[in-house]
């Protein structure tokens, strides 16, 4: 009985991720009991968590407001730390006596080469070629991601858009789709493909494969749990020890385009 007590215990909830050239960002949140009945969301935002970030060297308390560009509404950063590549960071998140923590390192960014829109069999719809070098002779993962001007607030995650160097070849042209939220403007295309008139932004992402299994469980709840033959039941990868989420470095390249 104790251990399943433990187990249903609030655990804390990290969304968090650090970009080279960029400031800490991170959501912090508690788990929720499926049995417990919907409640308001807003009971289960950390409003008043302590989150501390170090680099190894100095050590920085993030401050938390409110932001509307994220879900939950509230984001926990600082001006006081810049990502660097090559640096390791270590999370520390603390709030009525639970805590949370997680280690990340920023890789060197793989710049993004150039952009190309492709029509589908629709004359209305496209997505978008991303290409890139990649060097075989270091293990590399990457995610892609997208954000249309005006109608996502967030970069999103392409469908399929999470791989290693293991499957692809050095001069790379990967498939760059609009990426999809509950959370997203009421014009997101279920489709999955950007329509005319779209400003896109495409962010390639190198991370560490602690991410990168983060991201690739991910992606196969999204592709996976809405297939009834092929149910995913999987529990997403963490890299948070004593909660759940993720805690993410990226190295990153980005590139905007107009679907015209």
């Amino acid at each position: 009985m104790e251990e399943e007590d433990a187990e249903l215990q609030t655990q804390l909830v990290v969304e968090g991720w650090i970009e080279d050239g960029g400031y800490p960002v991170v959501l912090l949140g508690e788990t929720h009991a499926i049995d417990a009945g919907m409640q308001n969301i807003e009971n289960y935002i950390v409003r008043w968590g302590k989150v501390t970030i170090s680099d190894g060297t100095d050590s920085v308390i993030l401050t938390g407001g409110y932001d509307n560009d994220f879900f939950p509404p509230y984001k926990y950063t600082t001006f006081k730390m810049t990502g660097q590549a090559g640096k390791t960071y270590t999370l520390t998140a603390e709030y009525r006596g639970k805590k949370a923590t997680a280690v990340t390192t920023i890789p060197q960014p793989v710049e993004l080469d150039s952009l190309h829109v492709v029509r589908s069999e629709s004359d209305t719809l496209f997505y978008i070629k991303a290409f890139f070098e990649d060097n075989p002779d270091e293990r590399n993962y990457y995610g892609l991601f997208s954000k249309r001007h005006g109608k996502d607030k967030a970069f999103l995650l392409s469908f399929m858009g999470v791989f290693s160097n293991e499957v692809i070849p050095t001069h790379v042209a990967a498939d760059v789709y609009c990426g999809t939220s509950v959370y997203t403007e009421a014009d997101r295309n279920a489709s999955a493909y950007f329509k005319k008139g779209d400003l896109v932004q495409v962010k390639l992402c190198r991370m560490d494969q602690a991410a990168y299994e983060f991201w690739k469980s991910y992606s196969n709840l999204n592709n996976l749990s809405s297939n009834m033959f092929f149910p995913y039941t999987n529990d997403l990868e963490s890299n948070v020890q004593g909660g759940k989420g993720y805690w993410c470095g990226y190295g990153a390249s980005t590139l905007s385009v107009r679907i015209r």
